[in-house]
């Protein structure tokens, strides 16, 4: 016998693959199981037609034909609406400031962020229920929008509403964009 033999003790043998299924198996159900619950988990809601919806202290009626993106939502903060690839978000929050500061803001973080242009002058606007603020479009070169802020000193509060879409088809754009004026239309901040 050699002696390295002598002094060695007997080499026990380990069972892992009971264990090694175990993770295998807890593993197979949570994955499993995230799938699952994101096949059955709604993304969009159609909203109920002429109905009001509520975002914060922000009402409005959405347009025919719009559906919710649940994901990107958020209750009593922001909504956001989609059609034919077009994006119509509402977002509500407290601003104590001027209503200048958003405003700058905004055009910064869409110019810098997004590395899109600012089209033309910032302009005042007015809705059917007297609620006022400014607006201003932007572009890029596969996406133009319109950006509308509403600053309430007031109330300590800001409404963002933000209308974006594809430049590829002009008619689509158009009757989009109309869809996000009448609903801008239909807006008031007296919700809450």
């Amino acid at each position: 016998m050699s002696a390295s033999a002598v002094g060695a003790a007997p080499r026990t043998a380990y069972r892992t693959w009971p264990a090694t299924l175990a993770i295998l198996v807890a593993i197979t159900v949570y994955v499993g199981g995230l799938q699952l619950w994101d096949r059955l988990t709604l993304s969009t809601r159609l909203l109920p037609e002429g109905e009001p919806v509520l975002v914060g202290q922000a009402r409005f009626v959405p347009a025919e034909g719009w559906l919710m993106n649940v994901s990107r939502s958020r209750p009593g903060q922001r909504l956001v609406l989609f059609k034919n690839g077009h994006t119509f978000s509402v977002t509500t929050s407290r601003w104590l400031g001027g209503p200048e500061g958003p405003l700058e803001r905004q055009q910064r973080l869409i110019e810098r962020g997004q590395h899109l242009h600012v089209e033309g002058d910032v302009s005042k606007f007015l809705t059917d229920w007297g609620l006022e603020g400014t607006t201003f479009a932007y572009y890029g070169p596969k996406l133009s929008g319109r950006f509308w802020l509403m600053v309430d000193p007031a109330r300590a509060s800001v409404v963002q509403v933000d209308f974006y879409g594809p430049n590829d088809n002009a008619a689509s754009a158009a009757e989009a964009l109309d869809d996000a004026r009448h609903m801008l239309a239909s807006m008031d901040l007296e919700a809450s």
